[in-house]
């Protein structure tokens, strides 16, 4: 990838959550007043949606008023809070090492996966302290000790879920009308980004839970490599709420000879990414979906979808099309900042809107079924042409 009309030769150049990642070099005792500007000046030069507030008063507002650093992260805070961008936010110390964390896979927790924009749990790791008390998808969390879920972001929420290896946790859940509680023991998880079976008719099941871990197309990689004479793939991508960038790319480059993967487009103009001769499977693929897939996953199904290399299925995709850059400030907090907004193959942006399946199929349970029907009765052309 080319990123040098994005970030600028004074950072770090990093590749993180669901787009471009730049660091500032951190102090050991770096100045608050500082942490603020810098906070402002990459909002400033980066915010891809600038255009609807009025930085420049921002800039000095707070002088003389930020002493320490709680100061400096409270009127970021603030000023993050004005952008009214969801997905631009501030995140501690800890917040942003627990980041990276997620992305070299290490893991510490109680192994569950949360919805984007909800406390409800998606998905539960398998050998989990949450699998093996029996918590599980769909379940609601009121309550993490006795800190209530209400008006908490996923992020806070997951910080609170998130701890020291052995120690212990209160869960409040709610199941359909029933009121649960779970005492759990924080231990660490493996995770694994990408598994697969050998279904019946020499049809491979692939499922990518994640596109956050930095080594999931790897991973991808050698799971095609031993599926490489399959009649078929299918593709599962429900509940999978995105990650890195670089990896929906080199996977969908993966089953592509040619053509435009994604179209980026922020501050700095349109780059388009394109595929590289990379191709690994000739299989047909079917791509499992749901409203819970978002962000990289649907820059992955899009980019197949539109390529004719794949027929997606299920429910219409959450549609989140806005790229994120995190910037680590010079006291080790850092900033997701919104800085570009992505565009399928053909143009489209599916911001707010979701990608939309070939066939729409709501009830999740009979997917498996369809697309193994698919792929036991349809040819290379009759796959292109739907």
């Amino acid at each position: 990838m080319n990123y040098k009309n994005y970030i600028k030769l004074t950072f770090l150049t990093l590749v993180l959550l669901h787009g471009f990642t730049s660091c500032v070099y951190a102090s050991e005792n770096a100045n608050p007043e500082e942490v603020y500007k810098t906070a402002w000046e990459i909002l400033n030069d980066k915010f891809y949606l600038k255009s609807k507030i009025d930085l420049n008063k921002w800039q000095n507002k707070f002088e003389n008023k930020i002493k320490t650093s709680e100061d400096a992260h409270f009127y970021i805070n603030k000023l993050v809070q004005e952008l009214h961008d969801p997905y631009t936010r501030f995140l501690t110390k800890e917040e942003f090492t627990e980041e990276q964390n997620i992305i070299n896979s290490m893991l510490t927790g109680i192994g569950v996966k949360l919805a984007i924009n909800k406390p409800i749990i998606i998905d539960v790791l398998p050998q989990s302290p949450a699998k093996e008390s029996g918590i599980q998808s769909n379940d609601y969390i009121l309550k993490i000790n006795d800190m209530s879920t209400h008006n908490l972001t996923s992020a806070q929420t997951i910080s609170l879920l998130r701890g020291e290896k052995g120690t212990k946790l209160t869960v409040k859940l709610k199941r359909g009308h029933e009121i649960l509680t779970k005492t759990l023991t924080r231990k660490d998880i493996q995770f694994t980004a990408v598994s697969s079976q050998l279904l019946e008719n020499n049809i491979a099941f692939i499922k990518i839970d994640s596109l956050i871990p930095e080594n999931t197309s790897k991973l991808f990689k050698d799971e095609i490599t031993k599926l490489m004479s399959t009649g078929g793939i299918i593709l599962d991508l429900r509940n999978n709420s995105g990650g890195l960038l670089k990896n929906a790319i080199e996977i969908a480059d993966m089953f592509l000879n040619e053509g435009k993967i994604v179209s980026t487009v922020g501050p700095y103009g349109k780059v388009n990414e394109l595929a590289n001769s990379n191709k690994l499977s000739e299989s047909n693929i079917v791509i499992l979906v749901n409203e819970r897939t978002a962000s990289a996953s649907e820059i992955l199904a899009s980019a197949l979808k539109e390529n004719n290399r794949a027929i997606v299925i299920g429910k219409k995709t959450f549609g989140k099309g806005l790229v994120q850059e995190i910037v680590k400030l010079p006291d080790d907090s850092a900033l997701h900042v919104t800085i570009a907004s992505y565009l399928t193959p053909s143009g489209k942006s599916i911001n707010k809107i979701g990608l939309v399946p070939n066939e729409i199929i709501h009830d999740e349970n009979k997917l498996l079924k369809r697309a193994r029907f698919i792929l036991l009765n349809s040819n290379k052309t009759q796959i292109a042409a739907l």
